[in-house]
C-alpha cells in the first residue's frame, strides 16, 4: 500500500481557546501509525491514543499472516477440519471480509493466502514459482469455501491448506477501530493514518472535514475537504513480490491468475469506512478502471485514479494544443482560460462552437472535469472530421434537457436518466471511451455508468478517426454570462479492440483473460510454433518467451494451419533497421503469391528503406498499407525500428479496415478497388502469413519480431 494520501495539519481554529491539536505516531502492523486528535486536555488525549494504538496492536496479534501465533495462523491449521471457535473481532474482519469478495466477485478475496504465501518462499529462494506450484496454491483459493457461523462463533476453511491474508483489509479496519476507540474516550475529532490508510472522524472545529491530500485522479496540489469516511490508496509499490527485476510486479495479486499485477494504476477510494475503502482500492487494481469504476459506484464510494499512460491535454494556463476549427461543427463561440478551467461561452448574436484537439484520436479514453453553468447546453465530441460524422456525448444541463445522451445529426440514444448523476453547481467527473472500427461509446459520470453504445456494424457515414471537442451550443436563451468549465483534461491512447479484455503480464505480453476466451480469440502464439506452418527456408524461426523472430535471411512465409474467412485481428510487431516484411490475409494454399491471392499488408522500415535501398517507395508501400491498392495515408503513425508497434484488422466479407497503434489509417469496400486481379476474384478464406524477406539491408539477425498475436474467428 503507498502512503500517497496524507492529511494536511491544520492550524488552530482562533474562535476556539480551549481546544488543541495533538498528534501521536507509533510503529505497528510493520507500518507508522499516526493518529491527530483536537482535545482539551493532553493528558487524557495522550492516555486515549495510547488505547487506540493498543487497540492496533491486538487487531494484529488476531490478523497478521506473518506471526505464527496469530489467530488467523491458528485458523490456517486447521483447514480442511472442523469448525473451531474465533474471536469477535476476527469474525468480524472474516464478515466484512467475505462480504466484499461476493461484491467483487473474488477481485478481493482474504483466501488469497496459499498464493501470498508462495511468493514470498520463492522471492526468499530468489526463483519463480513454477507452473505446478502456481496451480496448486490457486486451486486452494476461494472464499466461497469458508464458513463463518456467527451465533456458534466459529469459522471453518474447508480444503486442507487454505490460509486467509488480511493484507489488503487489516491495516483499513485497524484505522476504523482505533478512530472508533478515540470516540468512546470522548474524542470524536480524530484521524487515524496506517500504511497509506485513512480513518477520518468528526473534522477539526471550525472546519468542514480534514484536509487531504491524494495524488491519484488529482492535478499536483489538490487537495479534499472530508469528515467522517475511510480513505485507501493501492497501486504499485516497494514491496515487490516479483523475483526477478526485469518484471516487477506489485504486491497485489490477482486471485484468480496467482501473479502480482504488472503496472498496477495509482487508485484511491473514498468510502463509508477505511476497512471497505481499502478492499474496494485492491479489487479496483485487478479489475481495471472500467470494471472497477462500476463496483465502487454500485458500493456508494468514490473513486479516485491516476493513469501514468495518459497524455495531460490542457496545461491549466493556455489554449497551447487546442484549436476552434478543422471539425465539422465549427463556429464563434469564445474560448479562454479562468481560474485554471478551459472556459466556452456563447459567441457573437448567441453563436456557439467547439474547441478540438490539434490532433486526431481514434481509440482512447478521454477524462475530464466539467462544471456547467445551468441552463446551458454542451458535450464531449469523438471522431469530429470535415467528411464524415462523429458523435456526441451530451452534458446538456437545460431543463428539458439530457446528460449522457448520444448525438450525431440526431440523437442515437436518449439517456433520460442521466441527469441524476449529474451534481449541479460542483465538478462532475466524466469519462468517455471511444472504441472499434464501429464505433463503440461508452461513458461515465462522476465514476457511474452513464451509457454504453455500439454503433451498427457498418453503419455509412462516420468518420473513422477525428478530433476530441468540447462545446458551447449556440442559439439559446441562457445567460450570456454561462459558460462551461473544463479541467484536467487527458486523453490516453487505446488499443481498437481494447474492450477484447486482453490481461497485460510482463514485458508487454498479454494474456487472453475470461472475455477474450468467450468471444472465441485464439492465441496463435501460445504453443510456439504449433499453429504455423513454414514454407520457402524453414530454419531459423525462434519463439521465446512469446516473441516470434523472423530471420533476416531467406525467404518465404509463415502461414497459419488453419484458414479464416472474417475475423478480427491484432498483433504486435518490432522491425530492424532495413527491414521488410509483410502481413498475409486470405492467402490461397494453391502456391500463387500470397499478396494477391488473398492480400497484404505492407510491414517495412519506412524510417530508412528508401535511404538505404535508393528506391522511391509508392505511396501503397508504406507500412500497413494495403498493398498494390490503398495507402496507409498517416506516415507518422509507425514507431522507428527496434520499438513495438500493434496492428489491428477487421476483415468481414469484401470490408477490410486497418488501424496502426490505436489509429484508424482506412476502412474500404475492397470490392470497389480497381486493382489487378480484382478483389472479387480473390479468395474468401485463407491462411493469415507472416512474411520472411530476407532484406539485404538488415543487419540484425532477424528482421522481424511479433507477439500479441490473436485472432477472432466471426460469424456472418
Amino acid at each position: 500500500m503507498l502512503l500517497l494520501a496524507l492529511a494536511l495539519a491544520l492550524p488552530q481554529d482562533p474562535a476556539t481557546t480551549d481546544i488543541q491539536r495533538f498528534e501521536y505516531m507509533r510503529l505497528a502492523m510493520g507500518s507508522i501509525a499516526r493518529i491527530v486528535v483536537w482535545a482539551d486536555d493532553e493528558a487524557a488525549a495522550r492516555d486515549a491514543c495510547r488505547d487506540a494504538f493498543a487497540t492496533v496492536n491486538d487487531l494484529d496479534d488476531v490478523l497478521s499472516d506473518w506471526k505464527a501465533t496469530s489467530e488467523v495462523a491458528r485458523l490456517a491449521e486447521h483447514a480442511g477440519g472442523a469448525a473451531v471457535p474465533i474471536s469477535a473481532e476476527l469474525g468480524i474482519a472474516l464478515a466484512l471480509g467475505l462480504e466484499l469478495a461476493a461484491a467483487t466477485d473474488g477481485a478481493f478475496d482474504v483466501t488469497v493466502g496459499p498464493l501470498t504465501r508462495l511468493w514470498r518462499a520463492c522471492r526468499t529462494a530468489g526463483r519463480e514459482p513454477t507452473a505446478a506450484e502456481l496451480n496448486a496454491a490457486r486451486a486452494l483459493v476461494g472464499w466461497r469455501d469458508v464458513r463463518l457461523d456467527h451465533e456458534a462463533g466459529t469459522a471453518r476453511l474447508m480444503r486442507t491448506g487454505m490460509a486467509l491474508d488480511f493484507g489488503a483489509l487489516g491495516k483499513g479496519l485497524a484505522c476504523d477501530r482505533a478512530l472508533a476507540r478515540l470516540a468512546q474516550a470522548g474524542f470524536p475529532r480524530a484521524l487515524v493514518e496506517l500504511g497509506g490508510d485513512l480513518a477520518l472522524g468528526n473534522p477539526p472545529p471550525g472546519r468542514a472535514g480534514w484536509t487531504v491530500a491524494v495524488r491519484c485522479g488529482a492535478a499536483e496540489g489538490d487537495t479534499l475537504e472530508l469528515a467522517n469516511c475511510g480513505i485507501a490508496t493501492s497501486g504499485d509499490t516497494e514491496q515487490a513480490l516479483a523475483v526477478d527485476a526485469s518484471a516487477p510486479r506489485s504486491h497485489i495479486l490477482d486471485p484468480a491468475r496467482g501473479f502480482g499485477l504488472v503496472a498496477a494504476p495509482c487508485v484511491t477510494v473514498i468510502a463509508a469506512s477505511a476497512a471497505r475503502a481499502d478492499a474496494l482500492a485492491t479489487a479496483v487494481s485487478v479489475l481495471g478502471p472500467r470494471a472497477g469504476a462500476e463496483l465502487v459506484a454500485a458500493q456508494g464510494a468514490r473513486l479516485l485514479t491516476t493513469d501514468e499512460r495518459a497524455t495531460r491535454l490542457f496545461d491549466g494556463t493556455s489554449l497551447a494544443g487546442w484549436v476552434t476549427r478543422g471539425g465539422r461543427y465549427d463556429g464563434n463561440a469564445v474560448w479562454s482560460v479562468e481560474d485554471g478551467a478551459l472556459t466556452g461561452r456563447v459567441g457573437p448574436n448567441r453563436e456557439g462552437g467547439l474547441i478540438y484537439t490539434e490532433r486526431p484520436f481514434t481509440s482512447f479514453q478521454f477524462t475530464c472535469e466539467a462544471l456547467v453553468d445551468e441552463p446551458f447546453d454542451s458535450g464531449v465530441f469523438v471522431r469530429m472530421a470535415p467528411q464524415g460524422k462523429g458523435a456526441q456525448i451530451t452534458l446538456d444541463v437545460r431543463p428539458d434537457g439530457e446528460v449522457g445522451a448520444v448525438y450525431a445529426d440526431g440523437y442515437l440514444a436518449h439517456n433520460e436518466d442521466g441527469k441524476r448523476l449529474w451534481r449541479s453547481g460542483e465538478w462532475n467527473r466524466v469519462d468517455v471511451r471511444c472504441t472499434g472500427f464501429d464505433m463503440h461509446l461508452e461513458a461515465w459520470l462522476n465514476d457511474a455508468p452513464l451509457i454504453d453504445y455500439r454503433l451498427p456494424e457498418g453503419t455509412p457515414g462516420f468518420a473513422p478517426t477525428g478530433l476530441i471537442g468540447l462545446q458551447v451550443h449556440g442559439g439559446r436563451d441562457d445567460p450570456l454570462t454561462h459558460a462551461a468549465r473544463f479541467r484536467n483534461v487527458s486523453v490516453r491512447e487505446l488499443a481498437l479492440f481494447e474492450e477484447a479484455g486482453f490481461e497485460a503480464g510482463a514485458d508487454g505480453l498479454l494474456a487472453l483473460g475470461a472475455n477474450a476466451r468467450g468471444d472465441g480469440w485464439i492465441d496463435l502464439l501460445a504453443d510456439g510454433l504449433e499453429a504455423w506452418e513454414a514454407s520457402g527456408t524453414s530454419e531459423g524461426y525462434r519463439v521465446d518467451a512469446g516473441v516470434l523472430s523472423i530471420p533476416a535471411k531467406g525467404g518465404g512465409q509463415l502461414a497459419t494451419r488453419a484458414d479464416f474467412e472474417d475475423f478480427r485481428l491484432r498483433l504486435d510487431f518490432s522491425l530492424a533497421k532495413g527491414a521488410n516484411s509483410g502481413l498475409f490475409l486470405r492467402a490461397a494454399r494453391d502456391g500463387t503469391n500470397p499478396a494477391y491471392s488473398g492480400c497484404e499488408l505492407q510491414l517495412l522500415d519506412d524510417h530508412h528503406w528508401e535511404e538505404l535501398s535508393g528506391d522511391e517507395l509508392k505511396d501503397w508501400q508504406f507500412t500497413a498499407s494495403l498493398y498494390g491498392a490503398v495507402p496507409a495515408g498517416n506516415r507518422d503513425v509507425l514507431r522507428p525500428p527496434g520499438e513495438w508497434n500493434t496492428l489491428e484488422v477487421l476483415c468481414v466479407g469484401q470490408r477490410l479496415a486497418v488501424a496502426l497503434n490505436g489509429r484508424t489509417l482506412y476502412d474500404v469496400d475492397t470490392h470497389a478497388l480497381e486493382v489487378e486481379p480484382p478483389f472479387a476474384q480473390r479468395a474468401t478464406s485463407g491462411f493469415l502469413g507472416l512474411q520472411r524477406y530476407g532484406s539485404p539491408h538488415v543487419k540484425d539477425e532477424y528482421a522481424a519480431r511479433f507477439k500479441n498475436v490473436f485472432v477472432q474467428p466471426l460469424e456472418r
